[in-house]
């Protein structure tokens, strides 16, 4: 299984309770950008991603290592 960022992006998301639209707005993209960004239908650029984690207020490498998916068993 290969590891896509995305993915972390989707549980930072639900597990800090934010909504979608919001999030998008503190990092300056429409909440439907966002939307194709988490369900894959578009790439995440690498200075969305840094605007995301700010708008979350967590750092990328926290990003990578709190919300990595689980393996399965």
């Amino acid at each position: 299984m290969s590891f896509d960022v995305r993915d972390n992006i989707k549980m930072a998301v639900k597990e800090r309770c934010f909504t979608q639209s919001a999030i998008a707005a503190k990092a300056n993209m429409s909440p439907v950008v966002l939307s194709m960004i988490l369900s894959k239908k578009r790439k995440l650029e690498a200075n969305e991603l840094y605007d995301l984690c700010e708008a979350m207020e967590i750092s990328p490498n926290e990003l990578r290592t709190r919300y990595e998916p689980r393996k399965p068993v």
